[in-house]
């Protein structure tokens, strides 16, 4: 298993030398009107434009990436790492929480290949895996954003002033 996961990364890495850094895109977008108008494309593509799965984006089906169950912590650490730092030459940023140890992304990451996305030349599409839910965090004991963002409290509140401006409308006089 040892020599597949260094060939793998060995083939990730060969992937980010044969394209262009982010921040080359996005210095050309700035100060070059044919790139800044492929800018905008691509604005519109990632709100409007069709999604394909991320496996067809990077090149790598995720059959190719050995289930978590085969690999030990630190095979994890090694894959996450180099996946996420591959995914970033795509535009793809993986919001974890800072604690977050690496070889537990190493799931998170792999799963998101099952996901469709726009693909991106530019910018970032920044990835979430976790729903604000605190009943359903997946970085229990390593997050608190789902206690700081209770959404219930949250919708509660939005709807007792929704409620509030639809009776005062009803009181306008004309």
């Amino acid at each position: 298993m040892e020599r597949y996961i260094q060939q793998l990364i060995e083939d990730l890495r060969l992937l980010i030398s044969k394209m262009k850094t982010h921040e080359e895109t996005e210095i050309k977008s700035v100060h070059d009107d044919e790139s800044f108008r492929k800018h905008i494309e691509d604005v519109e593509n990632y709100l409007h434009g069709e999604q394909i799965p991320v496996s067809t984006i990077t090149g790598i089906l995720k059959e190719q990436l050995p289930p978590p169950e085969k690999l030990n912590k630190q095979q994890k650490k090694k894959l996450a790492t180099e996946m996420e730092i591959f995914l970033r030459y795509l535009h793809f940023e993986l919001d974890f929480p800072r604690k977050y140890p690496v070889h537990l992304r190493y799931s998170f990451i792999r799963n998101f290949w099952d996901e469709k996305h726009a693909p991106m030349l530019y910018g970032t599409t920044h990835i979430e895996f976790c729903d604000y839910n605190k009943e359903n965090c997946p970085f229990t004991g390593y997050c608190k954003t789902c206690e700081d963002w209770d959404y219930t409290a949250d919708m509660e509140d939005f709807q007792n002033r929704k409620n509030a401006d639809d009776a005062d409308l009803n009181e306008l006089p004309f």
